[in-house]
């Protein structure tokens, strides 16, 4: 499968912890509007609506407009083809997870939220590398390489042992969905 550009931005969207916030006020209670919203998380009407079309620039949350009010739903875009799978991951991520752990989720995505990044886990999907096989084989900078692992560690997403990088074991919901759509 080709790298999609779609997945680490959809990856960068999830990493807000706005967002996710109101995305999981729309899974928990689906057809609330932007005020309901925004009143919620005790922020502005036009600061919601941003941070929702992010979402469904996404194919996240579909929206409705009976009359004057944007109601917002969690539909994934059939024309978004990872939208699907997100979505169910992140339904089951609300059901399993609180809200308080927000912020792993959060570095969850932050971990792929840049293509080098994407391209790291690919690399070590194959099997584990040293820092200098992964730097060749991505033909990467040691700081280039150094800043993007940072982010890959603290997600969760790599661990080392010794000089040797490997995945790191992650059961949730939306690691595995993330795994599946590289």
């Amino acid at each position: 499968m080709a790298l999609s550009p779609t997945l680490w931005r959809t990856c960068r969207v999830l990493s807000g912890r706005l967002r996710l916030a109101l995305f999981r006020r729309i899974i928990a209670s689906p057809g609330q509007c932007v005020s309901q919203l925004a009143q919620a998380e005790n922020i502005s009407i036009p600061r919601a609506s941003q941070e929702l079309r992010r979402l469904q620039s996404r194919g996240l949350v579909g929206v409705e407009r009976p009359g004057k009010f944007v109601q917002y739903f969690p539909e994934s875009d059939p024309l978004v083809a990872s939208a699907k799978p997100i979505l169910r991951a992140m339904q089951m991520t609300c059901a399993q997870v609180p809200a308080a752990a927000d912020d792993r989720t959060a570095r969850l995505a932050q971990g792929l939220s840049h293509a080098k990044r994407i391209a790291m886990v690919r690399a070590l999907q194959e099997g584990p590398k040293s820092m200098t096989e992964l730097q060749a084989h991505l033909r990467l900078s040691p700081a280039n390489c150094r800043h993007h692992l940072k982010f890959l560690r603290e997600g969760g997403w790599v661990e080392r042992e010794g000089k040797t990088l490997r995945l790191a074991p992650n059961d949730a919901p939306l690691a595995q969905c993330l795994l599946k759509l590289i």
